[in-house]
């Protein structure tokens, strides 16, 4: 990899960081605590993920795509679970979160050795769940519906020479509509994703793609 390709990377890296903690922040002070609803899936397979933010005048939004595969009584199944948050950049108020999780057709999520992606309709699937989560600053209420849900898609391109990256333990992500809970052990190399949730798309988000081995992942509902 070229010096200049890892400086930007690193100046990417930093700078989501600091965004990504300080959503969520926000996000965990907010959050309402009991739990209506939750999925689990025991992921033992090819996954890929993807995190970025994106900055405009009028907002911050910030994405989070997993897609998992793994054994479900002896078939190959796929689960996916997407968020995308939008906040006020000039008061720091959380706006909206759209989210949702559920079991996909597998001819959706494809893996190849330099490239993965995905490709899916969750209003045409059963069983999906989609929800959409607004906050009004002033009364600090939230208000959470159902919707039908939307397309999801995203693409992730290995980043090459870098390492294999080898992670074993919890990784807990708290935000305003749902937690996301993933327990086990992976193998992944870095990736750039594009992704586009409902309409709204990040492009060059920091990705991973790889292997999970015997991992539990569990998304719980708060409202």
């Amino acid at each position: 990899m070229r010096i200049d390709d890892s400086d930007r990377i690193e100046r990417w890296a930093a700078t989501s960081l600091m965004t990504a903690l300080a959503l969520l922040l926000t996000l965990t002070i907010f959050g309402p605590a009991a739990v209506a609803q939750s999925a689990a899936f025991h992921a033992n397979g090819a996954f890929a993920d993807a995190f970025g933010c994106s900055e405009s005048q009028t907002s911050i939004e910030c994405f989070n795509v997993n897609v998992f595969t793994g054994p479900t009584n002896g078939q190959k199944t796929t689960f996916l679970f997407y968020d995308h948050t939008v906040i006020d950049p000039s008061t720091g108020a959380f706006q909206e979160e759209a989210f949702g999780f559920g079991q996909i057709p597998n001819s959706t999520f494809q893996v190849h050795p330099q490239t993965d992606s995905l490709n899916v309709d969750t209003s045409t699937v059963a069983d999906f769940f989609n929800e959409l989560c607004t906050f009004d600053p002033y009364t600090s209420t939230t208000t959470c519906n159902l919707t039908p849900g939307g397309v999801v898609t995203g693409t992730w391109t290995v980043i090459r020479n870098l390492q294999t990256q080898r992670f074993s333990g919890t990784f807990r992500l708290v935000s305003l509509g749902d937690i996301f809970i993933s327990t086990g052990t992976s193998e992944s190399q870095a990736a750039l994703a594009n992704v586009n949730v409902l309409g709204a798309a990040l492009a060059n988000g920091f990705g991973n793609v790889g292997t999970n081995h015997n991992t539990n992942i569990s998304v719980l509902v708060q409202h």
